[in-house]
């Protein structure tokens, strides 16, 4: 990617839920000292180990997890081309979870120091890169109250619906769909179900006209409605109102 591609993914994700200077945007872009290429299916963050840099995903996706002692693991969160993959290891070294790549991925990596530097220098993108952390932990309270009360549909409902908007803040949708390369198998870890039950509840929105996949696709003809089965709302996503009101 290059330096101009890296600007405009990190000015997207930024600026659009408060104004950074164009000037701290570039500084960023310029700091980040290496880009990473990560395989699907390879770890990119150990789970337990220590780091001295940040991750930002320029492309692909990838996925939170926990692991359990006898090899059991849930996904946490997904990732997508604009987030910060493990900003909060800027304070917190240890890192409290694995992050695998779904498909093939590329990261921008930022050492600790020279981000703690800059954000001492450039106070309006600490206070955005701190509302990154908020909204990454919003996210993560939404999957929690989904796989905890939610049943299959509905949970398949706001698990589609959150990904476009993320998708749609960071100008990667296309019309009212977007890329998923995702297998079932991975969407069943993510959502607390069997591949099995996955393929059917799809098949089920598919037939009340609500979704269409097709080669790594993702259509929603009718977000609101949509959004309404798995009672959605994107305020925790802190989206601009021209994207709220898509889902009213």
């Amino acid at each position: 990617m290059s330096d101009t591609d890296l600007y405009g993914l990190l000015f997207a994700k930024l600026s659009i839920r408060r104004e950074v200077p164009a000037r701290a945007i570039n500084r960023l872009a310029q700091a980040f000292s290496s880009s990473r290429l990560v395989s699907a299916k390879e770890n990119m963050v150990v789970e337990g180990a220590h780091a001295s840099t940040c991750m930002f995903l320029t492309s692909g996706l990838c996925a939170r997890y926990r692991l359990l002692a006898d090899g059991r693991r849930q996904f946490t969160e997904i990732c997508i081309p604009g987030d910060f993959v493990n900003l909060g290891s800027l304070l917190k070294k240890r890192q409290p979870q694995g992050l695998t790549a779904l498909t093939d991925c590329r990261t921008a990596v930022i050492s600790h120091s020279a981000l703690d530097r800059l954000i001492r220098e450039e106070p309006e993108l600490m206070r955005s890169l701190w509302l990154e952390t908020l909204i990454d932990g919003a996210i993560s309270r939404e999957w929690v109250l989904s796989l905890g009360v939610q049943n299959a549909k509905e949970r398949l409902a706001r698990f589609f619906c959150e990904l476009f908007m993320r998708m749609e803040i960071v100008g990667l949708t296309e019309g009212d769909g977007f890329r998923l390369p995702m297998t079932q198998t991975e969407m069943s870890d993510m959502l607390g179900m069997s591949a099995v039950h996955v393929n059917r509840i799809i098949g089920e929105l598919r037939e009340e006209g609500l979704i269409e996949m097709s080669g790594g696709r993702v259509r929603l003809p009718d977000l609101a409605a949509l959004a309404a089965l798995g009672e959605f709302e994107a305020a925790y996503l802190e989206a601009p109102a021209d994207l709220l009101r898509a889902i009213a």
